[in-house]
């Protein structure tokens, strides 16, 4: 994570400074360019097999998403009991990462008897794609996913979804245009690219992120939906919470500074009658992922238990 993050840093930077010259489009375009564009670690022609396979999946394989056009990287981790799912589980990782780094949470539910389903988003890890829509396009793909889950038979009970940062406002934006979704755990999440991609930069790059105007950044926020063609004011996870009928656990650490607590809460005030916010004291951004208390892991086995599984009669 460190040997990409100097590069894109470096990057981002020269994108900022460029951009407080008045020049909107390069910061627009880094907006919605997939980090495997960025990343010079990531290549398509790597010989060798995916690391998933290497570290304790059942299953991998590839589906072919889109329009626009792409192919993503989906691994399954079946439960460690013999027993049929209670249910069947996607898990998004956050923005600059992969699948792979959602594994311990993959292999938490798996070991309570879901089927988890671990997924690289478009331009992440091993899947294809340029353009980033923050959430939009990407849950196009994920019922994508969940077509080709159906029809290899690997949908057992009812389908959640969990996911961190960016993954959780995929999450939720799945959630708002697929029914087939019953429950999602969104860690972190953001409400509206207006207002947290503002903030990622100036936090991000200090100094010559606060360089930049908002006026700046909303023109840019404005090119980069045309370039990726959604809509930054239509297409954000406040109204697709709102579209949703399924349970959303809400979960946010107090002391986040990438993507503030308040994000969670706007997203609950838009829909209080089926979401929940637990604030989780003094965790960070990082530190809510890594979860050093298992509080994230215990409230997350407790929803799914209680909106997948099927109630004894």
């Amino acid at each position: 994570m460190n040997r990409f993050f100097s590069p894109l840093s470096s990057l981002l930077a020269v994108t900022i400074m460029a951009a407080a010259g008045g020049c909107t489009s390069p910061l627009a375009e880094m907006m919605v360019t997939a980090p495997n564009r960025l990343n010079p670690y990531v290549t398509a022609a790597n010989p060798l097999p995916p690391i998933e396979c290497l570290v304790g999946v059942d299953e991998q394989f590839r589906v072919q998403v889109g329009p626009p056009e792409a192919t993503l990287s989906v691994s399954i981790i079946e439960p460690s009991d013999s027993n049929r799912p209670k249910g069947t589980i996607l898990v998004i990782h956050g923005i600059l990462a992969r699948s792979l780094w959602m594994l311990d949470t993959a292999k938490t539910l798996s070991n309570a008897g879901y089927r988890a389903v671990l997924v690289d988003l478009r331009g992440h890890g091993r899947s294809t794609g340029g353009l980033l829509t923050f959430g939009v396009q990407e849950a196009r793909d994920l019922s994508q996913v969940i077509d080709t889950l159906e029809d290899r038979n690997l949908v057992d009970g009812p389908i959640g979804v969990y996911g961190i940062s960016y993954g959780a406002t995929t999450s939720i934006h799945l959630a708002g245009r697929d029914r087939r979704v019953k429950a999602v755990v969104a860690v972190a999440p953001f409400s509206t690219v207006r207002d947290e991609i503002p903030h990622f930069g100036r936090v991000m790059v200090p100094g010559i992120g606060w360089v930049i105007p908002e006026q700046t950044y909303q023109r840019a926020i404005d090119e980069a939906g045309r370039l990726a063609r959604f809509d930054p004011d239509r297409d954000t996870a406040l109204e697709a919470i709102r579209r949703t009928s399924a349970p959303v656990l809400l979960m946010h650490g107090t002391n986040d500074w990438v993507v503030p607590h308040r994000h969670s809460e706007r997203l609950h005030a838009a829909a209080p009658g089926h979401s929940e916010l637990v604030s989780v004291p003094w965790y960070g951004h990082t530190v809510i992922w890594i979860d050093p208390t298992s509080e994230v892991a215990r409230r997350t086995r407790a929803w799914f238990d209680r909106w997948l599984t099927a109630p004894q009669i």
